[in-house]
């Protein structure tokens, strides 16, 4: 029987890990904290956090959120949600916790991972689980060390795990994504003040459109993926961005005229300099309950600038003028490393820029027997990791052929060069998101795997409809592909 060494513990970790049990073999995960959730690990998720999408289409195919969890559940929620995700598929006898891969080495037949302690284990495969946010990074500022050594305090936005290390202090958020204008929104409210630094404002959508449509229904159908500009189009898609483009042009407009008004986005001084088709990807943020009415109150103070250095409990912009906050918070994201992976593998995996290179975001054809989940970021990450996990599945036991490696490096070249030459947004994230264009992704991953991609055959009614993960679980059942 192969074993199956599975890195991280966090959605895609849960779900590798469940399915690889449930097609018999034998599995380990290794997770360096003493709990399950990853991103959404209580010592890692900020104060205050919620999910960016709804609980309907932030779940997997065959375990819906509970029904008494909010629309959009907090961090707590989403780590009990997967802590019963695993107790209830008995992934929890497999894992061990508080373990650090430091490296691992291919000897030609299994991979030798070598575990603090200098415990070394052997698998048969290995799946890297570790995702989008692995390495909290805060960026290097000229004197930081001077701010600290004067008492004054540097977080990285995913350490505020307790908003009273808000309270009645002076705070300065660094940062215009989701962690960075959730934690300002919270600060302004329980600290002494808050000032917001930022470089460039970028759109933010509400949870209801207008105050009154969710956000599911304008955002996450295959007819609102149909208005951006896709690297393969479908016959619709081709008469909508020649024929129809005008019409693209006008609902994107609209769109922004939309947010411009619910927002109040001139009152702030944040309106984006750049078109909203141009950005929507995973950094889409969904606005802080609160945020802009906030921002226009002046209960944060928004300064559209960047911190030039720290000289002592001073902290000077680049535009002049200089603040005294006690408390600096980084929202400024993370890093995608592979530190346990050699180096030889790693110049493999990325390019000059940084950017990863897999096939369908999952492996690389001169990697042996090692695949990566998770690393195809979306709108809803739950479901795309799952049809990602179940992808690899396949091609481990053999029910999925893989292509000739040409055809694989083909596919990755021209994904890369679509990335870095024909949508830029998309190299974000090293490269592992894959939304706006969701169901685009799945359905190759379903395809391959010789399964439908509709869940029934209304035409009209898959195309309009929002995402729903219930529906992967009817087709990832095996029945012959449609459509």
């Amino acid at each position: 029987m192969k074993h199956i060494g599975i890195i991280g513990a966090g959605i895609s970790g849960l779900v590798t890990a469940k399915t690889f049990l449930q097609k018999g073999y034998r599995v380990t995960v290794l997770e360096k904290s003493d709990q399950v959730g990853g991103v959404w690990d209580r010592k890692r998720s900020y104060a205050g956090v919620t999910t960016q999408t709804t609980r309907d289409e932030y779940a997997f195919s065959d375990f819906p959120m509970p029904a008494s969890y909010p629309l959009w559940p907090t961090g707590a929620q989403v780590q009990e949600y997967l802590e019963n995700y695993a107790q209830h598929f008995g992934i929890m006898p497999h894992i061990r916790f508080n373990v650090n891969v430091e490296n691992l080495y291919f000897d030609g037949y299994a991979w030798l991972v070598k575990l603090n302690g200098r415990e070394t284990l052997s698998f048969s495969y290995v799946v890297v689980c570790t995702g989008t946010f692995h390495e909290p990074h805060i960026p290097e500022i000229p004197g930081m060390g001077s701010y600290r050594e004067a008492g004054g305090i540097v977080l990285h936005s995913s350490a505020v795990t307790d908003a009273n290390q808000l309270a009645g202090r002076d705070v300065a958020v660094v940062g215009f994504a989701k962690s960075a204008t959730d934690i300002a929104t919270l600060a302004a409210g329980v600290g002494k003040s808050c000032t917001l630094i930022y470089r460039q404002a970028h759109w933010k959508v509400p949870r209801y459109f207008g105050n009154k449509v969710n956000m599911k229904y304008l955002l996450f159908s295959r007819f609102s993926e149909a208005f951006f500009n896709a690297r393969r189009k479908t016959v619709f898609q081709l008469l909508l961005h020649t024929v129809g483009k005008p019409l693209v042009w006008m609902q994107w407009r609209a769109l922004e005229l939309l947010l411009k008004k619910q927002f109040r986005l001139r009152e702030c001084g944040m309106v984006p300099s750049h078109r909203i088709e141009d950005q929507i990807s995973c950094s889409l943020g969904v606005e802080p309950v609160g945020f802009y009415k906030k921002v226009a109150a002046k209960e944060i103070r928004a300064v559209c600038t960047e911190i030039e250095c720290f000289e002592g409990k001073q902290v000077r912009l680049k535009n002049g003028q200089t603040i005294s906050p006690d408390l600096v918070v980084f929202g400024t994201g993370f890093r995608q490393r592979l530190p346990f992976l050699s180096l030889q593998y790693q110049e493999l995996l990325t390019n000059a820029k940084g950017i990863y290179r897999l096939y369908r975001n999952i492996l690389h054809p001169d990697l042996p027997q090692m695949g990566f989940v998770g690393f195809n970021s979306s709108l809803f990450t739950t479901l795309t990791s799952e049809i990602a996990a179940n992808w690899l599945a396949a091609t481990v036991t053999g029910d999925l052929i893989l292509p000739p490696a040409e055809e694989m490096y083909r596919e990755i070249q021209s994904m890369e060069r679509w990335r870095c030459h024909e949508r830029p947004i998309a190299s974000e994230f090293s490269g592992l998101c894959v939304a706006p264009f969701n169901f685009q992704h799945l359905d190759e991953l379903m395809k391959d795997m010789g399964l439908r991609t509709r869940a029934s055959w209304n035409i009209i009614y898959e195309f309009f409809k929002p995402i729903n993960p219930a529906d992967y679980k009817k087709m990832l059942s095996g029945k012959p592909a449609i459509f």
